[in-house]
């Protein structure tokens, strides 16, 4: 799933889905101040670093679309923390409108650079509009299980698997200086494409890290303790992206 015109609804879909779920869980003010699974970022500084995000990308499409090249943070990524920082500490429903609102106003874009055929549009970083629509997919279901809520690695949408794990992968070798060797495996996978593959780094005997295909990815991009009783290792990596 590489083309926005695949993208963008699955985007649309699991953007629909996490607002539904923060709905049902209920959170009072101090849940939404509890700790995430991110070290030091409660699920506050999570969910506003969901909604200025979608400003962001937001932004420098919105350039795209007028013919300049806008980056999404103006300010770089020290003001980027500062508005985390500043908004982190809302209550609940100022933190659920601000994120539900940010991604409509991120949607009506995505929607325009569509009718526009504009997906190779250039944007902050040089990156075409349609770059961004994959970014986005990913900071809403990575982040989602970062809130530590009801949601669980293994509800991946298949189609997000299958498109990230194989790109984490390719990754490995520049993040472990381990020899590592990865099976995915077909009890407990969510995509049918992945089960059976491996991938092999470093010399020497190698540590074998084997199991369903979403725990595998949970490990590759730093989620290892919650996918660890689904995996036969789970061996220290250097920070994703």
């Amino acid at each position: 799933m590489t083309t926005p015109a695949a993208t963008l609804p699955a985007l649309r879909a699991s953007t629909a889905d996490l607002l539904r779920a923060l709905a049902g869980e209920q959170w009072s003010d101090a849940d939404a101040h509890a700790p995430s699974l991110l070290p030091g970022w409660t699920r506050g500084h999570v969910l506003t670093h969901l909604a200025r995000n979608a400003d962001g990308i937001g932004a420098t499409l919105s350039g795209a679309l007028r013919g300049e090249v806008l980056a999404r943070y103006p300010d770089g990524p020290a003001g980027r923390d500062a508005d985390i920082e500043a908004g982190a500490g809302r209550p609940l429903g100022e933190l659920l409108l601000d994120l539900e609102q940010s991604a409509d106003r991120l949607d009506r874009l995505f929607g325009a650079v569509a009718d526009a055929d504009g997906w190779e549009l250039t944007t902050d970083q040089g990156r075409p509009a349609a770059h961004w629509a994959l970014a986005r997919w990913q900071e809403v279901e990575i982040h989602r299980i970062d809130l530590a809520g009801s949601y669980r690695p293994q509800q991946w949408p298949a189609a997000f698997v299958a498109h990230l794990l194989p790109l984490a992968l390719d990754g490995l070798a520049e993040r472990t200086d381990a020899a590592v060797a990865v099976t995915v495996t077909a009890d407990g996978s969510l995509s049918t494409d992945l089960p059976g593959a491996t991938r092999q780094v470093g010399a020497g005997e190698p540590i074998a890290v084997s199991g369903p295909d979403w725990a595998v990815l949970a490990w590759l991009i730093g989620r290892a303790d919650i996918a660890a009783d689904a995996l036969s290792a789970t061996p220290p990596l250097a920070p994703w992206r």
